[in-house]
């Protein structure tokens, strides 16, 4: 049995479109389905979990959306032992999907959404705050100041809006980038791995900690992450210039960033940062607040997808 979570907003409506024609398929292969369609922000982690609660059999659950709808649905799951995921990348940025291997084609979406062609466990991650007042799972990313930083005001444009509708909302995340270099202010930080190696910084800008290897729409912001290995990737940011920054910004396209003094990728279980004002958070690009103290972790090949 299949269950459909369906975004009809993303990409301005083009899941609806997708939806009717995988309709025709499901209905061709006499494939037998439910579908709930999402109306409003977080909608889809509900839906989930009711899914999981009311239908304790073995089933699939397909999210259609972008990375926040793929973010709440994750955020939902309750019993992972219960159900295969499928994932169907209708978004602006699609980095979930890119990071997975997933095609972007209609035609090749519908085809591997009946007919999967392999089955894997993905890793998942966690953000949890010293206080408590955050804790979330993550597919893509989940990053602590500059990147946070413009997926807040990505967000509130009114821009990104009118972009979506030609399919380049995207491009509001490199102009926001820009003028975000500009007004960030980096602070101390320690930032200790697995419990044990520290490390102090007195200009930390970021940590875009990563489950995939892309975010922003197709950035490899952490060319080393992988979602098999059972591992967290963090790109740490610190002690650069707004010019070298800027310039920086032209290497992540090819992930070459990496190899420049300033910045950091380091792989782990487990990397705690504390710094001395609070940073906003983002989840696959969703703000969920500020913190000072935060700890971001991997839960090794949670789900099974079908891919």
């Amino acid at each position: 049995m299949y269950y459909f979570i369906v975004n009809p907003g993303s990409r301005t409506g083009k899941a609806k479109k997708l939806w009717a024609e995988l309709e025709k398929k499901l209905a061709e292969t006499k494939t037998e389905y439910k579908v709930t369609f999402t109306t409003i922000q977080n909608n889809a982690e509900k839906i989930a979990r009711k899914i999981c609660i009311e239908h304790p059999e073995n089933k699939r659950i397909v999210v259609a959306g972008g990375d926040g709808t793929i973010n709440e649905a994750i955020n939902g799951f309750t019993d992972y032992d219960s159900f295969i995921l499928g994932y169907i990348p209708i978004g602006s940025s699609n980095d979930f999907a890119r990071g997975l291997g997933i095609s972007l084609e209609p035609s090749e979406i519908i085809e591997n959404t009946v007919h999967p062609k392999r089955f894997v466990r993905v890793d998942h991650c966690l953000v949890t705050s010293k206080d408590g007042c955050i804790s979330r799972k993550f597919g893509v990313s989940s990053g602590m100041g500059y990147d946070a930083d413009i997926c807040d005001r990505a967000q509130k444009s009114k821009l990104k809006k009118c972009l979506n509708v030609i399919g380049m909302g995207k491009l509001v995340y490199y102009l926001i980038g820009f003028i975000t270099i500009f007004t960030s202010k980096p602070t101390n930080a320690t930032i200790i791995i697995d419990g044990k190696r520290k490390y102090k910084y007195k200009r930390f800008l970021f940590a875009a900690n990563m489950n995939t290897k892309y975010e922003g729409g197709g950035m490899p912001m952490a060319p080393a992450a992988n979602p098999y290995d059972s591992m967290i990737t963090s790109c740490i940011v610190h002690d650069i210039t707004r010019l070298k920054h800027l310039w920086l910004m032209t290497k992540i396209i090819k992930g070459r960033h990496v190899r420049y003094k300033g910045i950091e990728q380091i792989t782990a279980k487990t990397i705690e940062i504390e710094t001395d004002r609070p940073f906003t958070i983002h989840t696959d690009g969703e703000i969920i607040g500020k913190s000072n103290h935060v700890t971001f972790s991997c839960i090794p090949g949670k789900v099974r997808m079908m891919i």
